[in-house]
């Protein structure tokens, strides 16, 4: 017999997900809910703790002979953006400009408000520091950084040195 659940191909069996794993990892999902709703409703009010930088999303990505970083940054100006590259960690800091808005225009909410952010990426692998381009498009920032291409290792011939003796 079979099951009306399974597609006409052969399905794969599936490794069940340990309970334990499954309740934690819900509670992890739901956890970062809270946390990331909560501090948006804390900086709409302006109440978020002062000097802090908020760190904006990403993806880090990693190409043949590239690592791509692509950062949400909507509103922010490429000229707001400073990225600096120490070793293999690259961060991305700047600032997202307020609003001005004509004294006659009523304001009925205000969600984005002047925000600092931050955000430190460690990179995947050695990159040339000489090779980077960022760009900013409808507000995602696009830092690609070329791999190092990896030296090829040799063997080193030793010699006996003239006129000494073996010990």
């Amino acid at each position: 017999m079979t099951d009306p659940h399974q597609s006409g191909a052969s399905a794969q069996a599936e490794i069940p997900t340990p309970p334990l794993d499954r309740v934690r990892h819900e509670m992890e999902r739901w956890l970062e809910v809270a946390r990331t709703t909560g501090e948006r409703a804390m900086e709409s009010l302006g109440l978020g703790p002062a000097g802090k930088s908020a760190a904006p999303p990403i993806d880090v990505l990693e190409i043949d002979s590239e690592v791509v970083i692509l950062v949400d940054l909507p509103g922010v100006a490429a000229d707001a953006v400073k990225l600096s590259l120490v070793g293999n960690m690259l961060t991305i800091e700047g600032t997202r400009a307020v609003a001005v808005f004509p004294e006659v225009i009523r304001r009925h909410s205000i969600e984005r408000v002047p925000a600092k952010f931050e955000r430190s990426v460690p990179l995947p692998t050695a990159v040339d520091a000489d090779q980077i381009h960022a760009e900013t498009r409808d507000g995602l920032l696009t830092v690609t950084l070329r791999k190092l291409v990896p030296t090829v290792g040799r063997t080193i011939p030793v010699s006996h040195a003239a006129g000494s003796k073996s010990v």
